[in-house]
């Protein structure tokens, strides 16, 4: 129970990023970098529309708008979030179904966070009444409940439109009743280790698969994965031995794959872990890997609740990258990132409640 946090209606608070959110902004400056040198090594220079530069800025400005979101919904405010959550629908819905339905597990992830930081406001609520200060009215408690009810809705319709995330929305689902229920969740270090092993044995099945001369014929039967993904990962590997290091240089796997260069609908790899290693090397692939548990670190800093809802959405989001192109799509990144800075903005929100509580048994 977090009863010392405060709220802050009305008032503007100073953004202060944490030492280790510098850190993870710093990798990915560290990645672009990387792809510039890679780049002038190969002679590709990427477009400013290049998926390598796109994602990491939009996920970084989605954890930068769910920590202001994160800001006002603690304050008991709805509009943000609700515009912001209805924008992602729309923008989701017309395009590919596997990277739609990501989007919809990562607003269920936002539904659940929202639970939490709405808790909060009723806990912080009966010591604001004893205080005599302003609470958050009934309808915006009304208006929030009614968004939360609203995100699983659209969340969950979108995610089962892909027989992957529907695989990887169950469990995130067990989870977040789970942390509302018991408020509570596993600790720190089991959340990142499960998080690192579980995106590990992904990339350790797309490589595995990739390396078969043969593509298993329970998995060419499913529409989700079939047969063409291993012609693609092969590829993807093949290139990859040859320019072990520093890839191949972006873009260029279209180029040297057959299927890839002949079948539009199939010019990507259909997997961030292979199109990073064939294109950007094994430094790449290091970085890449780098900024995902440097985003584990960063969600799993606040009360365990939270942090097993948050860790959930992004390890999800690791796990159906590998196995597709979801790097294409810039929605889902914001989305992510959105979840990620959403549970941050919770945890600020804690402290800043935390401090304001202690200030006052000081002046008391």
């Amino acid at each position: 129970m977090l009863s010392n946090v405060k709220q802050f209606p009305g008032s503007a608070v100073k953004y202060t990023p944490t030492k280790l959110e510098i850190a993870f902004y710093l990798c990915v400056g560290v990645w672009l970098l990387w792809l510039t040198s890679v780049s002038l090594l190969s002679g590709k220079p990427p477009a400013v529309t290049s998926p390598y530069v796109v994602v990491p800025v939009v996920l970084i400005g989605g954890i930068l708008l769910g920590q202001v979101l994160a800001h006002r919904w603690t304050d008991g405010r709805t509009l943000e979030l609700a515009f912001v959550a209805l924008a992602l629908a729309i923008l989701a819905t017309p395009i590919y179904a596997n990277a739609s339905a990501a989007v919809g597990v990562q607003l269920v992830a936002l539904a659940g966070l929202a639970i939490i930081g709405r808790r909060r406001i009723r806990s912080a609520a009966t010591d604001e009444k004893e205080q005599g200060a302003g609470v958050p009215s009934r309808q915006s408690a009304s208006s929030q409940q009614i968004l939360i009810a609203g995100l699983f809705l659209i969340g969950t319709i979108l995610a089962l439109g892909s027989q992957a995330a529907i695989a990887l929305l169950i469990p995130l689902l067990l989870m977040t009743f789970w942390s509302i229920r018991k408020r509570s969740g596993a600790p720190r270090w089991l959340l990142v280790g499960a998080g690192i092993f579980v995106a590990e044995m992904a990339a350790v099945a797309v490589v595995t698969l990739g390396v078969r001369d043969h593509w298993p014929a329970w998995l060419s039967a499913s529409d989700s994965l079939s047969s063409a993904r291993h012609t693609l990962w092969s590829d993807a590997l093949a290139l990859w031995r040859e320019n072990p290091i520093a890839g191949a240089g972006p873009g260029t796997f279209t180029e040297s794959s057959e299927m890839a260069s002949s079948t539009p609908h199939l010019a990507a790899v259909h997997s961030i872990v292979l199109q990073v290693a064939a294109e950007l090397g094994a430094i790449g692939l290091l970085l890449l890997g780098t900024i995902f548990v440097l985003g584990l670190l960063l969600v799993t800093r606040g009360p365990r609740d939270q942090s097993l809802i948050a860790a959930g959405g992004w390890t999800s989001l690791a796990v159906h990258a590998s196995i597709d192109h979801l790097e294409d799509f810039p929605v889902v990144w914001v989305t992510v990132g959105l979840v990620l800075g959403f549970s941050m903005g919770l945890s600020k929100a804690q402290r800043r409640g935390a401090m304001s509580g202690k200030a006052m048994l000081f002046n008391a």
